[in-house]
């Protein structure tokens, strides 16, 4: 079998092995810039110009995010900045909430959809988590071995198989556990600029998670979560 044949047996199998998994990232992303002003006023009323977005002269964003996974429907998801957390996501079997420092929280079921799969929001079922979903959605070139969180890793070199839309041409950097297939790195490049960097800097199979993990509490204090899609 060649790399390649190897590396999409990898992601096909992902995680076949593994009953819990926690991993720590440090996410980089490039904002883009924004030249547009909105107006808005302060607790007496004075009005105030501020930039829409990260302003003409953006700077990069910084966060770490914290996953804890038990097979096969237990997730939870932290995303820090600056140590404050500023989004939380969490499924427990057949229900799933997200909370976001700015909206608050939503909550909802996660009933399977027709292929069988359940319908849950995006922060849960990001690659990192689902990897086979990749063997979908992009054309993979093998590009080697490596060392990533203490980990043999297989190295990718990638573009989607069809271009989204209102983005240029893309292209990534992928670094695959090379025993349980685990995304430990991606980097998202746009017409040659690195945009996004999400790094593994620890991760950790089969070890005993505590069952309150899994169990949603809003943050912030606030009432019961509201309903949402």
């Amino acid at each position: 079998m060649g790399r390649l044949g190897q590396l999409l047996e990898l992601l096909h199998d992902a995680h076949a092995g593994v009953e819990t998994y926690e991993v720590e990232f440090r996410d980089w992303v490039r904002r883009p810039s924004s030249h547009t002003l909105e107006v808005s006023y302060s607790d007496t009323g004075e009005p105030r110009l501020d930039w829409l977005g990260a302003g003409p002269w953006p700077t990069p964003a910084l966060t770490t995010r914290r996953i804890w996974v038990e097979m096969p429907d237990l997730r939870r998801v932290e995303i820090l900045e600056d140590d404050s957390l500023i989004r939380l996501g969490v499924r427990n079997r057949t229900r799933w909430w997200i909370w976001d420092s700015a909206r608050g929280t939503m909550s909802g079921d996660a009933p399977p959809d027709e292929r069988g799969l359940a319908t849950i929001p995006q922060l849960l079922v990001a690659p990192v988590i689902n990897v086979r979903v990749l063997i979908q959605t992009m054309r993979f070139e093998p590009a080697g071995t490596g060392e990533r969180a203490g980990r043999k890793v297989l190295c990718a070199r990638a573009v989607p198989r069809s271009r989204p839309p209102n983005r240029s041409a893309l292209s990534y950097e992928l670094e695959f556990d090379a025993e349980h297939g685990s995304l430990l790195r991606r980097a998202e490049f746009e017409d040659g600029d690195c945009v996004l960097e999400r790094e593994a800097r620890e991760v950790l199979y089969n070890s005993e998670i505590e069952t309150e993990c899994f169990a949603f509490v809003t943050p912030d204090g606030s009432d019961s979560p509201a309903t949402g899609p």
